[in-house]
């Protein structure tokens, strides 16, 4: 038992000493050669270092900085303490993987505009107002399998137009874990053009479900109502409902 706990020591100890002295400029060298990401402006080392820029699918990150942690280790971690800027909008969390191979992020904090989400998700012919903030206390990931995640998603000041501005008021999306959905997501808001009561989910099989109310306020015009009309069903008592599930293969 002693010999194998020197051996570990000794292990531990080697990966900090590499961490801490090598440049981290030749590593993101690899990284820029081998993967979508282009990272430049790159100091410092792989404890604590620092990059200018990076873009990853056009998505494009400036000043970001991070911190090894050294005592995820004795977890079976290898994680970061991240923080950057997207849109002069700061963005924090702890990233990392497992030893496994499983990927993490805890507490995420992040903000933007949700034009910028409309266009990053090339959704056409629809803008988007407002703020978005994330608040993700926790969220993990292997490749072939579905997420899970905890936190909160804002939507302050929401509103949708298409042929009309449609106000949503402060939008919530509370994220959550079960045994039978793997992501659950309670949708809510206050103030609008429209109320909204829903929940979506991921289902260990790779399906989605979707059911979602949508009740007209005082607020709204004949438009869109007549919009809500296009791809919900209306209901007896003035709402619309949206039900939709299925393969997420069909969707991505």
């Amino acid at each position: 038992m002693k010999k194998r706990h020197y051996i570990l020591t000794a292990v531990i100890s080697y990966l900090v000493l590499l961490i801490a002295t090598i440049p981290a400029k030749p590593v993101i060298d690899l990284v820029n050669r081998n993967t979508p990401a282009n990272v430049q402006g790159v100091s410092g080392t792989l404890w604590n270092g620092k990059a200018l820029s990076i873009n990853i699918n056009n998505i494009n990150i400036d000043r970001a900085e991070w911190s090894f942690k050294l005592w995820k280790l004795f977890l079976g971690k290898v994680a970061v303490d991240f923080n950057a800027q997207f849109s002069d909008n700061d963005i924090i969390a702890e990233i990392g993987t497992s030893f496994l191979g499983r990927f993490f992020i805890n507490d995420l904090y992040a903000r933007v505009d949700a034009q910028q989400v409309a266009e990053l998700a090339n959704l056409p012919l629809v803008q988007l107002s407002g703020i978005i903030s994330l608040d993700i206390e926790s969220a993990q990931w292997k490749q072939g399998e579905l997420p899970l995640a905890n936190g909160e998603i804002s939507w302050k000041d929401a509103a949708v137009t298409v042929t009309d501005t449609a106000s949503l008021g402060n939008v919530t999306i509370l994220l959550s874990e079960s045994d039978q959905q793997l992501l659950n997501a309670e949708i809510k808001n206050q103030g609008g053009d429209i109320k909204i009561n829903g929940t979506a989910g991921l289902l260990p099989v790779a399906d989605y479900t979707v059911d979602i109310k949508l009740l007209p306020t005082a607020t709204a015009n004949n438009n869109i109502k007549q919009s809500l009309g296009m791809f919900a069903q209306r209901q007896s008592n003035g709402e619309y409902t949206f039900k939709k599930s299925g393969s997420l293969n069909q969707i991505m």
